[in-house]
């Protein structure tokens, strides 16, 4: 890629407010992270270290006793990183052997309901709904969308203009282009 065209995608990139939460400090390793192999296979990257926009969720974790505050736990430091912070309060699990008859988790004064985690899927399900519930309580026009979509994901956080110029941008089936989490649960699983 040469350095224009590289140039124009950062500046809409910038437009789109993309690199919002970007900590000041690694702005540089962040865009060279990003364009570091884009010449040679029209992906753009995304660091998770710096760019506060990405995080995991591992299904089998979240489904296990205390998974959903621990994955809570685990993104404190990015919600710092965008400006917000997250304090647990009570977390309260109930497990009847099959699924969990209550599981509910209290962030920043609210209490949110967890308790539909019944297998790995409705866990990982229930998780990335968790934290679009926190940024629509946040006032954040961001969602969750997948990048690398497994038992263990990558997440990305992106409004919807940001996730649509990244889904043109970035080529058909490479691992790093954002997936609509809502819309593949629904057409999988009905939800």
């Amino acid at each position: 890629m040469n350095e224009k065209s590289k140039e124009i995608i950062k500046a809409k990139l910038e437009e789109l407010r993309f690199f919002k939460y970007l900590n000041p400090n690694k702005k540089d390793i962040v865009h060279q992270e990003m364009f570091k192999d884009y010449q040679g296979d029209g992906v753009l990257k995304f660091p998770i270290d710096g760019l506060n926009r990405i995080f995991w969720i591992d299904a089998e974790s979240i489904y296990e006793g205390d998974g959903i505050k621990d994955q809570i736990n685990g993104m404190i430091p990015m919600f710092k990183g965008m400006g917000f912070e997250l304090n647990i309060g009570k977390y309260v699990e109930e497990f009847d052997g099959e699924k969990y008859s209550k599981r509910t988790i209290e962030i920043n004064g609210r209490e949110y309901d967890a308790s539909n985690a019944s297998d790995w899927a409705t866990a990982f399900n229930t998780g990335f709904r968790l934290v679009d519930e926190l940024l629509n309580e946040l006032n954040l026009e961001e969602r969750v969308f997948g990048l690398f979509m497994d038992e263990t994901s990558t997440l990305i956080i992106l409004n919807d203009v940001q996730f649509n110029y990244l889904t043109n941008l970035i080529p058909e089936g490479s691992t790093y282009r954002p997936v609509d989490i809502k819309k593949m649960m629904i057409e999988h699983y009905g939800e």
